[in-house]
């Protein structure tokens, strides 16, 4: 009987129990079908990182989807010496997010605040202007987990400005089709630090080794529905007949998308798929 590879899925909005801006059932349910796309993946579930070193001590792939939860420093310190220990963690979307932090008395003006775990991670996730389409391109195609994807495809999704932590980190998706970024970028961080070396491009997705292990991160992924997130922002662009698009599954119904998510199963998991 071969041996189970246990991986374990974070999905969850905060506070404890909401869904913060994106729909996390469809999210959860998506992860775990591609999980199931292979029969010795046995996967546990939690809504954030409480407790994680129960669930993640004796797994190869760590999967989170979040809007809002992040890993204290008891919880990074944990994860951080599991990675080096030869875990893989797969972090989707608003994973490089976590808390706003207030700039002034009033509360004002916030902006994320960066924590040890972004550290871990390797991206911290600054902003995104609204939902649109742009070009997703590959600048990196000799990894698993670019496998098989084109140089470049088209998807609707939020694009976000991740800020790159470490210097060798290994950027495998990026885009250069951004709008520049709000005027208050300077005021909240100082710049725009998303931006890569060569000054037009900005990270969408990247992985970087940490002792024995490593980390990806895949920038892509939103997905709402009436209840979840009735207000996001969304290009104009997008609308059908002025309507606002009251449900959103965006990346996740393409088939680079589809292909990308069974690639990092792949790596995760060291099983082809």
């Amino acid at each position: 009987m071969p041996t189970p590879i246990r991986a374990h899925v974070i999905v969850g909005g905060f506070p404890p129990g909401q869904h913060g801006g994106h729909d996390m059932d469809y999210a959860r349910l998506r992860i775990l079908q591609a999980l199931q796309a292979n029969e010795d993946v046995n996967a546990t579930v939690s809504p954030d990182f409480t407790d994680c070193q129960r669930y993640i001590r004796d797994c190869q792939l760590l999967i989170t989807y979040v809007a809002g939860p992040y890993a204290n420093d008891p919880e990074n310190d944990v994860i951080r010496d599991w990675i080096a220990d030869g875990g893989r963690w797969l972090a989707l979307h608003g994973s490089t997010g976590g808390k706003a932090e207030r700039l002034n008395p009033e509360g004002t003006k916030r902006r994320m605040a960066k924590f040890p775990y972004h550290e871990t991670l390797g991206g911290f996730f600054m902003t995104h202007p609204p939902i649109r389409e742009y070009q997703v391109d590959v600048p990196d195609r000799n990894h698993v987990l670019t496998h098989n994807l084109p140089e470049s495809f088209r998807i609707q999704d939020e694009p976000y400005m991740i800020e790159v932590l470490h210097p060798e980190t290994r950027v495998l998706l990026s885009t250069a089709e951004v709008p520049p970024p709000p005027a208050a970028m300077q005021e909240l961080y100082g710049g725009d630090t998303s931006l890569l070396p060569d000054g037009t491009s900005r990270a969408l997705g990247f992985v970087r080794e940490i002792g024995g292990g490593s980390v990806a991160y895949i920038a892509p992924g939103h997905c709402h529905s009436p209840t979840t997130g009735a207000q996001a922002s969304i290009d104009d662009s997008l609308f059908v007949d002025a309507k606002r698009p009251m449900r959103f599954k965006g990346p996740w119904n393409t088939d680079a998308y589809e292909k990308l998510l069974a690639n990092a199963i792949a790596w995760g998991t060291g099983v082809e798929g």
